[in-house]
């Protein structure tokens, strides 16, 4: 048996019935000019064996009913159909009706008592497209790793095929043997008792900050407004997604000596502030957006190793400039801050917020205490490359993330080629309106690019 660390296992024991706790990614793909009638029937068998090419997939849960020893166990009665499911859109294959499927889909919680992943592949789109729809719990995998495994489903070149030989070595090669464990046991408790100095050290910054009312700083979880995003949650969901071009905001990044994940966060600040104007809900301190940062070595996929930084979106400032400018400041410190920590420290750090978040939630309390932050914003580095999949082009792929009570917003980047795909994830009970959400996107980008033009 395999042990889930304690990031893990709090994915799993925070779920629930009307908040499932899986990560998921929208791809869309181009068939390949001559492909056969049965391209994608074939393509649905393919997928059906990608319990062999990622170790990942071919294990479960040993015992999903005991969430206080929780443990992977292989797989061995895995069935291919209970996990890649294949649709066909009614014509003339509307994105208003792919989306309508995906989000019934991904308002469904995983089997427990299965391999935590499925498979949609659905086609029927216009111009010879078709999408794949593909949802694992967070327990096995981050938004990192998930992009690293999508990396090894896909080609850079139009004849690759998928190759399940690699895979299976790699599964064999995948175990750890007693010693390595207890020696990884050993380290991981010196680590822990060298990190406490540092993980001190970065509180009593942050809760200096707020004692000298510093508003331009990473602020302290729990100081939230509460907002519209921040209320109990049912188990329906809205799904939006838009695209921005990727090196138009880069050289806007540039020309304000930001980075693009700045420039997203400013984007978000503007439509989030012009969603709430519109509803007659703005607070008037800025909401937070709370940011996973992976803290993942090169060669690692499976699991979760993270930390936060918590960034004001700055809502409460009109001038999208300003708000740009004001953001590069906070993210610039909160870098340095974690970059002079170790990494054991840095994921203390998010367990310390994560631990009162789980609390809450499985307690119910969540919605009873200021929120930790208002949304989730991730950035999720992509290919640069073209990529294809049995030498199908993928043209966009939009990564489809979790909300939770009292967190009932997330908002998900992932570059491809010149794109930066958007997915924003919510629930739409108290939250009117919320998918024009795509458009205020686009709207407050084009609103700070021209500001920034102007000021260069």
């Amino acid at each position: 048996m395999e042990k889930l660390s304690a990031q893990d296992a709090g994915f799993l024991k925070i779920e629930s019935a009307h908040c499932p706790f899986h990560v998921a990614g929208l791809m869309i793909l181009k068939r390949p000019e001559h492909a056969p009638r049965n391209f994608i029937r074939t393509l649905v068998k393919k997928c059906g064996r990608l319990n062999e090419l990622w170790p990942v997939f071919a294990k479960k849960l040993h015992d999903p009913e005991d969430m206080s020893d929780l443990a992977w166990v292989p797989a061995d009665d895995y069935v291919a159909e209970r996990h890649v499911l294949h649709y066909s859109l009614p014509q003339p294959g509307r994105m208003e009706d792919l989306m309508r499927l995906v989000t019934r889909a991904h308002e469904r919680p995983l089997d427990r008592g299965r391999p935590l992943w499925e498979l949609h592949v659905i086609e029927g789109l216009p111009r010879n497209r078709f999408a794949l729809y593909c949802k694992t719990h967070h327990a096995l995998v981050d938004g990192v790793g998930a992009m690293k495994m999508l990396q090894g489903l896909f080609s850079d070149s139009p004849s690759g095929r998928l190759d399940f030989t690699e895979g299976l070595e790699a599964r064999c090669h995948s175990h750890y043997s007693l010693l390595e464990r207890i020696g990884k046991m050993r380290k991981g408790l010196l680590d822990q008792y060298k990190a406490l100095p540092e993980l001190s050290r970065l509180m009593a910054h942050m809760g200096m900050d707020a004692l000298k009312g510093k508003t331009d700083a990473m602020r302290l979880p729990f100081t939230a407004p509460r907002t519209l995003f921040n209320t109990e949650l049912d188990s329906r969901r809205s799904l939006v997604i838009c695209d921005l071009p990727c090196n138009q905001v880069k050289r806007t990044a540039h020309a304000m000596g930001g980075s693009i994940n700045d420039v997203l966060l400013a984007v978000c600040g503007s439509a989030l502030r012009a969603y709430l104007l519109e509803q007659n809900a703005l607070p008037r301190s800025s909401l937070v957006a709370g940011m996973p940062v992976s803290l993942k070595s090169s060669g690692s996929s499976e699991g979760n190793k993270l930390s936060y930084i918590m960034c004001p979106f700055f809502t409460h400032e009109a001038d999208p400039l300003k708000r740009l400018q004001r953001i590069i400041k906070v993210t610039s410190a909160a870098k340095r801050e974690l970059a002079s920590v170790s990494v054991t420290a840095a994921e203390d750090y998010y367990a310390l917020i994560m631990a009162p978040t789980i609390l809450l939630t499985v307690t119910g309390n969540a919605t009873r205490v200021r929120p930790a932050v208002n949304a989730i914003f991730s950035n999720v580095p992509g290919s640069r490359d073209k990529l294809y999949l049995e030498g199908a082009e993928l043209e966009a792929i939009y990564p489809l993330s979790i909300v939770t009570d009292a967190m009932g917003l997330n908002i998900t980047v992932l570059s491809h080629v010149n794109k930066l795909c958007f997915a924003v994830a919510s629930c739409p009970r108290d939250q009117p309106g919320i998918e024009g959400l795509g458009k205020l996107l686009k709207a407050g980008y084009a609103e700070l690019r021209e500001a920034v033009q102007s000021a260069t």
